[in-house]
């Protein structure tokens, strides 16, 4: 018997082309493509939600451990601050020193505003009076701290230290103005004032001469400045000393309440 001759080719397709040898039917039902698309979809929400997952997760351990580096910086932050409180505290005894220093500057200002050193201007003034011319009596009236001064009644009364007044006796009347521009030119004397002066005599020497009464304002330049400083910060060694002085004690305290 001989073998059927092959089943001749219709428009053959050139293999260049590279459509398959066989046609290509899709029989699958509908239903079981629509099954398999959603099957796909339900895969995709289930890897999209499991990502979701794992960010919220890896955000709550970031977040987590953020929070607890943050507490455990607070408490060492707490723990500091007990630690500078209780340094700070042992320089209490500061504040108190320097309320005692201000305290002695303002006490040397105080006591000092009125400091006169009498010795030399006396000395001064009581060279200046020219000759011929002789004090009977002299008064001082000075401003103290605690007042003011009050005026001598002079023409020339005015704001200052306070005044010297004085009384005396003259060889000729214009001796007077000569002790006037001698008291002026003085440092710390000004407006030097003669009220009143009437002549007399001396029955036992037979001499004539002329009485007077006076006043010289003593003024701010006589001051002595010697209470002044330009001191503005405790010293060092005084510190130390005080700190020294307060260990020592805290010491006596210690051994006192161990006992």
């Amino acid at each position: 018997m001989s073998a059927p001759a092959s089943a001749p080719v219709i428009n053959p397709v050139p293999g260049t082309i590279g459509a398959p040898a066989a046609p290509q039917v899709n029989l699958l039902p509908p239903e079981i493509a629509a099954r398999r698309s959603q099957g796909r979809i339900k895969a995709l929400i289930v890897i999209v939600f499991g990502l979701f997952l794992v960010a919220v997760a890896a955000v709550y351990f970031l977040v987590l451990g953020m929070r607890t580096a943050a507490e455990n910086e607070l408490q060492a932050e707490q723990d500091r601050r007990l630690e500078l409180q209780t340094e700070l505290a042992s320089y209490g005894y500061i504040n108190e020193l320097s309320a005692k220093f201000e305290n002695s500057i303002k006490a040397r200002e105080w006591a000092g505003s009125t400091d006169i050193d009498w010795a030399t201007h006396l000395t001064a003034l009581l060279t200046a009076v020219p000759e011929g011319l002789t004090f009977t009596d002299m008064t001082m009236a000075q401003g103290t701290p605690a007042g003011a001064i009050a005026g001598d009644g002079t023409a020339f009364a005015n704001a200052d230290m306070g005044s010297i007044a004085f009384t005396g006796r003259a060889e000729s009347p214009e001796l007077t103005a000569d002790l006037i521009e001698a008291f002026d030119a003085l440092p710390g004397f000004s407006d030097t004032w003669v009220e009143a002066k009437q002549i007399n005599s001396n029955e036992e020497t037979d001499t004539v001469y002329w009485e007077y009464s006076g006043a010289t304002r003593i003024t701010y330049t006589a001051l002595s400045g010697r209470t002044e400083t330009e001191q503005t910060k405790v010293p060092q060694a005084l510190l130390d000393e005080l700190e020294a002085a307060d260990t020592a004690t805290d010491t006596e305290t210690s051994d006192e309440e161990a006992n």
